[in-house]
């Protein structure tokens, strides 16, 4: 594992038989992270995008490349975001994604800065692509910047940092073949108790267990989605 490896809280600290356990305790099983059918849309929790125009053009400076106008545009809109229940199956590559890198005050966890002192994006500039999200494995989705490869978009597995797999012609089109799904109802930690209790499982409730429940409840209740769109 890597160390810019981000690996969702909640299911990071259950075991393969925990989490059956943890969709089993209710017969109303999108309760867990209750999410309506899925959407033909891509949804995002933007990041604040104050002075994000001035934040683009600045990380433009920084690494001395030119950024292409359609993923400027989504920047200075949305400042990145996160994006959970977001997945694409394109070019044999299946992949989540959990959210889009920001500028500013976008959370630590998902800000360009964590690159500030890395060797990869140098090697990346050379082969002219930029990394602007990742998934849960903590591979990325890259970008073509400034010329031959400009505004391509890449898969990159964080083990293979410089092997490419072309997704999309631009931004615009990867967009469109990303499917989100929107977030609902988020049980209690009451709720998820009483279910493990009814269904004789009230032993492996641990304070492990317990924590990784509010890791999930604060971490989606915080996100408000909307449907990203570029125009």
């Amino acid at each position: 594992m890597t160390t810019n490896r981000i690996i969702d809280t909640f299911m990071a600290v259950m075991t393969v038989d925990e989490k059956c356990e943890e969709y089993a305790c209710t017969s109303h099983i999108m309760e867990n992270i209750a999410i309506s059918k899925r959407g033909n849309e891509m949804l995002i929790s933007k990041f604040d995008n104050n002075e994000s125009d001035i934040n683009v053009e600045q990380l433009e400076n920084t690494y001395d490349m030119t950024l292409p106008d359609e993923y400027k545009k989504f920047l200075i809109k949305y400042n990145g975001g996160k994006t959970p229940e977001t997945k694409f199956r394109i070019n044999g590559v299946s992949s989540d994604i959990q959210g889009f890198f920001g500028l500013g005050n976008a959370e630590e966890s998902y800000h360009f800065d964590r690159f500030k002192n890395s060797v990869k994006i140098q090697e990346w500039l050379k082969c002219e692509i930029f990394p602007i999200a990742f998934n849960v494995f903590g591979d990325y989705i890259m970008i073509g910047v400034n010329g031959r490869s400009s505004k391509g978009i890449y898969f990159c597995y964080h083990d293979k940092p410089l092997q490419y797999i072309e997704l999309a012609e631009d931004f615009g089109s990867f967009i469109n073949k990303c499917k989100s799904r929107k977030i609902g109802y988020i049980r209690s930690i009451e709720e998820r108790r009483n279910d493990m209790i009814k269904l004789g499982k009230g032993d492996k409730i641990t304070p492990e267990k317990i924590a990784g429940w509010q890791a999930e409840i604060d971490e989606y209740a915080n996100i408000h989605q909307e449907e990203l769109r570029i125009d």
